[in-house]
């Protein structure tokens, strides 16, 4: 039996929709993904968790968690509220993935994954075909940068979407390439689905919503926390057909799932960097103990098994024509940011009906879109 599927039916006033009391138990404090799997496993279900939680059942200890047990208790019965958890689902449009449900992104092999997943976004179709994840450093050098963004680049105009998790650095970089090309992206969260994190990127939160999807196991509201962030990590790996790393450090966050993917038995592959480059040292260490090595962004397609003649119907990755007049000094006046066409008009120094019409040829190109009264970079 799947210990994350719907479980026996439950008794009670009022029946509870099985995605709906998954994310209910998902929301409740100091809910982690060890607690969660318990008490999904020990319902059988999350329909029948959830009526444990609201009888007040002591929650599942760990090895150090007997003291505060019972406090906790209380606080997961007061806050287990399913009618405004399906509301709020309803309000933002959240999907609820469960474990062992067809659409669930996962395959059962992997060993820790998930009872639930959230997902936000425009594109549920993100998730159906083939997945890259594309993870680095922080603290990326230039050449990393500009690496990541043309790998994310080169996948997004092959038909591969790209997954990272949305931090400072290659991860951004890889995003912001996907999207420059008008692909398709999943961003794993180690938040709430309602909370940006970085604060800085709260405009690549609403392209990747807008052109893919945001995905996280955590509840609506919680914070960012640093051991919230490797758990995470293990998402990313395990969504991920290929992990390629750009740049990393001897023991950062990207160095972490790529050994989650190699655990999940997912090909790794790393650029070679300087060894006098503390950015590339992870990358290097990653190399030496078999990761194969990425001298190419075709290189990815062939570790997925997608040669130029078989890519799963996407076709042959196109460059965009050249932008020319006024068409191209409006793209450049985005400058990868939305913008309303007063302010196009005066960084451009155009007319608005000159602005009007170069917006509505590149929508038709397919290089922006319009929402909101603001325009938007693809």
């Amino acid at each position: 039996m799947n210990p994350c599927g719907p479980g026996v039916g439950a008794s009670g006033p009022a029946p509870v929709d099985v995605h709906v009391a998954a994310a209910t138990l998902a929301c409740l404090p100091e809910m982690t993904p060890a607690r969660l799997r318990a008490l999904v496993e020990e319902g059988p279900g999350p329909v029948a968790a959830l009526r444990a939680v609201q009888r007040g059942a002591t929650p599942p200890a760990g090895p150090r968690e007997e003291p505060g047990r019972r406090a906790l208790a209380r606080a997961w019965r007061e806050a287990a509220d399913p009618e405004r958890i399906g509301a709020t689902l309803r309000r933002r449009g959240t999907r609820v993935l469960l474990a062992g449900e067809p659409a669930f992104p996962i395959p059962d092999d992997v060993p820790d994954r998930p009872c639930v997943l959230l997902a936000e976004g425009h594109d549920a179709s993100a998730l159906d075909g083939p997945r890259v994840a594309v993870v680095g450093t922080r603290a990326a050098t230039v050449h990393g940068l500009a690496d990541a963004r043309e790998i994310g680049a080169f996948l997004a105009r092959s038909g591969v979407t790209v997954v990272s998790g949305l931090a400072i650095g290659v991860d951004a970089a890889a995003h912001e390439g996907a999207l420059d090309a008008g692909g398709r992206v999943v961003g794993v969260v180690a938040t709430g689905l309602d909370v940006v994190y970085p604060r800085r990127h709260v405009v690549l939160f609403e392209r990747v919503r807008r052109r893919g999807l945001l995905v996280g196991e955590c509840g609506f509201g919680v914070r960012p926390d640093r051991g919230r962030f490797p758990v995470r990590n293990r998402i990313i790996a395990a969504l991920a057909d290929v992990v390629v790393v750009v740049e990393a450090t001897a023991r950062g966050g990207a160095r972490i799932t790529a050994e989650r993917a190699l655990d999940y038995g997912r090909p790794v592959l790393a650029v070679p960097g300087s060894r006098r480059n503390p950015a590339a040292a992870g990358c290097n260490a990653l190399l030496a103990d078999g990761a194969h090595p990425l001298l190419d962004p075709s290189d990815v397609l062939l570790a997925l098994g997608l040669t130029p003649g078989s890519r799963r119907g996407w076709g042959e990755p196109q460059d965009p024509p050249p932008l020319v007049g006024d068409t191209a000094r409006v793209h450049r006046a985005l400058g990868g940011e939305p913008a309303t066409a007063d302010q196009l008009a005066s960084r451009t120094g155009l007319d608005p009906g000159a602005v009007a019409l170069a917006v509505a040829a590149l929508e038709a190109a397919n290089r922006v879109e319009c929402e909101r009264g603001l325009v938007w970079p693809r």
